[in-house]
């Protein structure tokens, strides 16, 4: 099985139902993203949120929030909850056609597109789900400075790379930070792995 199919996800949820997202995700917005949003109503969508999304504990904000996973027992795992929990992919080439986002926030998505072909339709999509002026924040694994990583079912960028691919997608980068050797564990093997962490704020240009 995959370690990116919806079967693999599908089980993962069931045998974790609670918080999946990384803590440094719950940082990034507080300390990076939630400063540079100026809406009093905000509508925010959170891309690859599982089964609990980072926004349940975030407080006194004032957003409609809709948190999709191609999973289908993602969003059935929050009960209680004004987040809307959605099974939708982002690949899905009527991907929220109809409605505008003012932050689409990647929540380690990215990463697990392991085909260019499926990274240029998710990051068309994004630009289309944006409102004007709307913000794309994601926190991503890079290649760590002189030395190069790979990992089963991941796609890792260069910076470089991953600045090109932003920027060529019409989107302006605002915010681009680099952490150095942070530590993942490869699911297939167990192995531990040292790559950089990169996260990037972008706006919309039209």
């Amino acid at each position: 099985m995959s370690l990116n199919s919806k079967d693999y996800f599908n089980q993962f949820y069931l045998k974790n139902p609670e918080s999946s997202y990384s803590k440094s995700l719950y940082h990034f917005f507080e300390n990076d993203v939630r400063p540079r949003l100026s809406k009093k109503e905000l509508n925010i969508l959170d891309l690859g949120a599982g089964n609990y999304s980072l926004f349940e504990n975030i407080k006194n904000l004032s957003a409609n929030i809709s948190a999709i996973d191609f999973s289908t027992v993602a969003n059935s795992s929050t009960p209680v909850s004004k987040i809307k929990y959605l099974e939708i992919d982002l690949l899905d080439p009527t991907f929220f056609n109809q409605k505008k986002f003012d932050l689409i926030f990647d929540s380690h998505c990215l990463n697990c597109l392991t085909e260019e072909s499926q990274r240029t339709l998710a990051f068309k999509n994004i630009y289309e789900a944006l409102s004007a002026e709307g913000l794309f924040a994601s926190e991503q694994m890079i290649q760590p400075e002189n030395s190069q990583v790979s990992m089963p079912f991941k796609m890792i960028k260069s910076a470089r790379e991953l600045e090109e691919e932003i920027l060529s997608y019409g989107l302006k980068i605002i915010y681009f930070t680099i952490s150095q050797s942070s530590k993942f564990v490869n699911e297939v093997d167990g192995i531990e792995v040292q790559c950089d962490l990169v996260k990037i704020i972008a706006k919309k240009e039209l």
